[in-house]
């Protein structure tokens, strides 16, 4: 049956899938955006549902200060048939922990730390006789490579050395290790290249847990490099099974935009590819190649459901699921009111730093889309708010309302450099709208204020890109308010994000 990759569209990498009682749990990694660990449902492998998230309490992740490259990286999840366990790094404090659920539609524990473990990419195996191995990638002063310990997954202690398991097949940065047990033997899946346009999949095996692991002759097993196929960058697979027998892959990998001077800036995305087995090694589709269009033994058709999102702020009890804030979420700063909408109360810090800010965003999931949001201004004097298209600290977008000044502005911050190119002086301000809209090559910026409209002109979207801004994620559009005083505060009335195609 045929189907289409992006299965999960946007800003979703480093994909890791578990069969748990008969369903499929998916998690991503969310790097410095709270809450953290987006966790997705499936019953049938290609049709996915977000459940939410895994960390979504403020005492169970710290990302205070962290960029949005920092924070977790690389979740693992796997199972001992009566729990579901994941494992992460959070890279801001460089620490490696692991919580756990019965049900994950009741939530997760509170962390607990796997002690003295370093590197990232963590991993969990559950053998056949009860014990347990955690994998991952080389500390400082180790040599490069992949490394185990056996564990006890209740309290996170070490129950033996860390042990260098492979270097991979030469190819740089190896690291997403898993090992899975087949037909009793051992297999160990790598990630290797570099999360840029070398990225490839490889595969070892052993008949002993510790190795020595033998390559495929065939590695990589999986990689777009070096070609024309217009999906990139593919890699940090994961295998599972379905409920028919079937093997499946999902990895990581952008949709590459431009002819020679490549980039893409809505993150790197989530694919499936079926496997085969064949001399008890795996082949991925058939070649080892990853597609837009692909086709593979499924049981549904896939249900292209619309991502747009019209929300009424002053009609709903709750933000909803796929909204996510820059580092940590103060309750006291987002209070919805069934009358006015989403009361936003201003913060100090600001876009370019990594203090708390007052910021609410989406994961930006098709190069065409538009971002719309109604406010509704108070009496401040003295609050900034608008909206943004968001790489970084560094790298963003803002289209905001100066109500000390009375201004409308576009500000562009590329790295170091960081200027309003727009600036247009308002009579009233008291209805508020605010559009962003893109296509492949650029951001669009409008605003329409107390029925005066204005065009603030377009910036590139490859100025945003992972290349340019050396970034992990992709383009958060959202909302902001700042203030020097606390106590400022505007409403946010509503929010159109739809996916278009833009003539």
């Amino acid at each position: 049956m045929k189907y289409e990759n992006p299965i999960i569209k946007g800003f979703y990498p480093d994909p890791s899938v578990c069969k748990f009682k008969n369903k499929f749990y998916l998690v991503n990694s969310s790097f410095g955006y709270f809450p953290s660990i987006p966790i997705f449902v499936s019953e049938d492998v290609i049709n996915w549902k977000q459940l939410g998230y895994v960390l979504n309490k403020r005492e169970q992740i710290d990302l205070k200060s962290s960029g949005v490259s920092g924070g977790v990286y690389a979740p693992t999840i796997r199972t001992d048939g009566k729990r579901l366990y994941v494992i992460y790094t959070n890279v801001s404090i460089m620490r490696n922990f692991i919580v756990s659920t019965l049900n994950p539609n009741l939530g997760w524990s509170n962390p607990i730390e796997v002690e003295n473990w370093v590197g990232i990419d963590p991993s969990l195996f559950f053998d056949d006789d009860g014990s347990v191995y955690v994998q991952g990638t080389s500390g400082k002063n180790e040599k490069e490579g992949i490394y185990q310990a056996k564990i006890n997954i209740t309290t996170g202690k070490l129950l033996s050395n860390r042990k260098l398991i492979s270097t991979g097949t030469g190819g740089k940065s190896p690291e997403a290790p898993h090992v899975y047990k087949k037909n009793g033997t051992y297999y160990l899946l790598l990630a290797e290249g570099g999360t840029e346009y070398g990225h490839m999949v490889t595969i070892f095996r052993s008949e002993n847990i510790d190795g020595p692991y033998e390559g495929d002759k065939q590695n990589p097993i999986l990689s777009n490099r070096s070609t024309g196929i217009k999906i990139q960058c593919v890699g940090h697979a994961d295998f599972f099974k379905d409920n028919y027998g079937n093997y499946w892959l999902v990895a990581l990998g952008i949709r590459r935009i431009g002819h020679h001077a490549y980039y893409h800036f809505i993150g790197r995305e989530t694919l499936l590819a079926p496997v085969e087995w064949d001399n008890n090694w795996p082949t991925v589709n058939g070649n080892g190649h990853v597609y837009k269009e692909m086709e593979g033994p499924l049981l549904n058709p896939q249900k292209r459901e619309s991502n747009n999102i019209l929300i009424d702020f002053s009609k709903v009890s709750k933000i909803p699921v796929r909204f996510i804030y820059l580092r940590d979420r103060k309750s006291e700063n987002y209070i919805l009111n069934k009358k006015m909408g989403l009361k936003l109360k201003a913060s100090k810090g600001t876009l370019d730093t990594t203090q708390d800010v007052t910021f609410l965003g989406i994961r930006q999931s098709e190069l065409k889309v538009s971002y719309e949001s109604d406010f509704e201004v108070g009496s401040n004097n003295f609050i900034k708010f608008g909206i943004t298209a968001f790489m970084s600290k560094d790298y963003h977008y803002d289209l905001y309302v100066d109500m000390k000044k009375s201004t409308i502005n576009l500000k562009v911050r590329v790295g170091s450099i960081s200027q309003i190119i727009e600036s247009f002086k308002v009579n009233s301000i008291k209805n508020v709208n605010l559009k962003i809209e893109s296509d492949e090559k650029n951001y669009y910026f409008e605003a329409i204020i107390d029925a005066q409209k204005f065009d603030l002109g377009y910036q590139n979207t490859n100025l945003l890109s992972s290349e340019i801004s050396g970034t992990f994620t992709g383009v958060i559009l959202g909302n902001f308010a700042q203030s020097n005083d606390n106590l400022d505060e505007v409403y946010l009335k509503e929010i159109r994000y739809v996916e278009i195609n833009r003539q």
